[in-house]
């Protein structure tokens, strides 16, 4: 009986290290982020997803972060970082800094974060390749299309909580109700 107890558990524990693949982690760091605008959530789409997988393997084998060019088809963010490819959200949105929301116009060195909260964008693709040489290429992809001149106003407004959003999620409340749940089970079984 205790082996029966013990494999529960550890299928348990497996249960909870079982991660959301990039594209929906990306996709929830998104939507976090845009909530804090009032912006309503992207959905993954998976033609767009499948575009910036993609993508990514051609940039990771350059090298380097070129653009695609299909500027007027969707919106494109480019990142590349020795590690958490998930922390290319992030980077991305604290470009806050640089953004002046009274005036709500394009300037550079803020685009990334003006795509990504666009409140107009509906859809999002994702794809991140790792390189030869250890370095992750992080491609997103917004449509319809974003950073469109003369709508910076109605798009991208401003945190509606007061904060900028800088710090990543923390999820350590889950894991800690996830472990408590763990040992309710254990404490049930061994009794």
């Amino acid at each position: 009986m205790a082996v029966v107890n013990i494999a529960i558990v550890l299928a348990l524990c497996w249960l909870v290290v079982v991660e959301a693949s990039p594209e929906e982690d990306s996709l929830k760091e998104h939507n976090r982020l845009r909530k804090k605008h009032g912006c309503p959530p992207l959905t993954l789409d998976d033609t767009l997803t499948k575009d910036c997988e993609e993508y990514a393997k051609v940039i990771g084998e350059q090298g380097s972060l070129t653009h695609s060019g299909d500027g007027r088809k969707y919106g494109e963010n480019l990142c590349y970082r020795s590690d958490d490819p998930l922390k290319c959200v992030q980077d991305w949105y604290d470009e806050i800094k640089d953004y002046d929301f009274d005036k709500g116009q394009y300037s550079s060195g803020i685009g990334h974060f003006t795509a990504m909260i666009w409140k107009s964008a509906q859809k999002m693709g994702y794809g991140q390749v790792k390189n030869d040489k250890g370095v992750y290429f992080v491609v997103a992809r917004y449509y319809p299309p974003v950073n469109i001149i003369g709508q910076f106003k109605e798009n991208v407004p401003k945190p509606i909580d007061g904060s900028d959003g800088t710090t990543m999620f923390d999820n350590s409340s889950m894991v800690q109700v996830n472990a408590l749940l763990i040992l309710l089970a254990f404490l049930h079984f061994t009794n």
